[in-house]
C-alpha cells in the first residue's frame, strides 16, 4: 500500500498595523465574533515632534533676506552657523536659501555652496583655491552700531518705530538704510523690540523703554462750608474784683 498524504490546515496570521485606538474596540469586537480572539493588541505612541518647534515672529525667509542684505556674497555654511547662533535649525536656512535663489534674489555661483546678492554685479565665481574667494563688501564702522541708533530713535518717539520711517532715517544721517531690516531682527530675537505688525514695532524694557509713571492720589476737593472753618473761640474768663 503506498502512504496516505498527510492532512494538512492553511491559514493566514495578518499582522495589522497603525489601528486608531478609537477603532481597536469594533474591530476586535468583530474578530471575537468570527472566533478570532487569539489578539495580541500593541498600543504604539508617536510623539508629534512638530509641535515641539520654537516658533519665531520672523520667517526663515525673511530672517535670511535681512542677514543678506548686509553680505553681498556669502557661502552656505555661513548662513547655517548663523541660523543655528540665532536658534534657528539648518533644515531652516536651506529652505530659506531654497526660496530667495528661486525667487532671484540671491544667485548660486559653483557646486561649492558660494553664493551672491542678484543684484551684486562683475563678481567672478571663486576658484576652489580658499585663498581666492571673493572679497566682501567693506563696511562702514559708526561710533554707535545700527541697533543702538535704532533704539534711540525709538526712545525719542515715544517708544514707536517703524521699518519705513527707520529707514529714510537712516539715510538722512547716511547709513545703510538696507541695514534696517537686520538690525530690527536682531532687535526682536533679544526682546528689545516687539514686532506688532505691517512693519510697526515697539519699545520694551529690555530695550530701555521707561516704565509709565504711577498715578498719584489727589487730596479730596473741599466744598465750600468745610473750606472756612472758623476755630472755636476761648472761654471767657472772669476777673476777680
Amino acid at each position: 500500500m503506498g502512504k496516505s498524504t498527510p492532512e494538512t490546515v492553511e491559514y493566514f496570521n495578518v499582522l495589522v498595523r497603525r489601528i486608531p485606538k478609537e477603532m481597536l474596540g469594533d474591530v476586535l469586537g468583530d474578530l471575537a465574533k468570527r472566533g478570532l480572539s487569539e489578539v495580541l493588541p500593541e498600543l504604539v505612541t508617536d510623539v508629534l515632534s512638530y509641535k515641539s518647534r520654537q516658533q519665531h515672529d520672523t520667517s526663515a525667509t525673511d530672517f535670511l533676506t535681512a542677514w543678506v542684505a548686509e553680505h553681498p556674497t556669502f557661502t552656505l555654511k555661513e548662513v547655517t552657523k548663523h541660523f543655528r547662533e540665532s536658534g534657528r535649525t539648518s533644515a531652516a536656512a536651506y529652505y530659506a536659501i531654497k526660496q530667495l535663489n528661486e525667487a532671484r534674489t540671491i544667485k548660486k555661483l559653483d557646486d561649492n555652496g558660494n553664493y551672491t546678492r542678484a543684484d551684486v554685479k562683475h563678481i567672478e565665481a571663486p576658484k576652489k583655491d580658499r585663498a581666492a574667494t571673493p572679497a566682501k563688501a567693506k563696511r562702514v564702522v559708526h561710533d554707535v552700531d545700527h541697533r543702538e541708533f535704532i533704539l534711540g530713535y525709538a526712545r525719542a518717539h515715544g517708544g514707536r518705530c517703524s521699518a519705513t520711517k527707520l529707514r529714510d532715517y537712516f539715510t538722512k544721517h547716511k547709513r545703510n538704510p538696507n541695514s534696517v531690516g537686520g538690525a530690527l531682527n536682531y532687535l526682536v530675537e533679544h526682546k528689545k523690540l516687539k514686532l506688532l505688525g505691517e512693519g510697526e514695532y515697539l519699545l520694551l524694557a529690555k530695550g530701555g523703554a521707561k516704565p509709565k509713571p504711577t498715578a498719584t492720589a489727589k487730596p479730596p476737593k473741599l466744598n465750600g462750608a468745610a473750606a472756612h472753618v472758623q476755630p472755636a473761640a476761648a472761654p471767657e474768663v472772669a476777673a476777680n474784683g
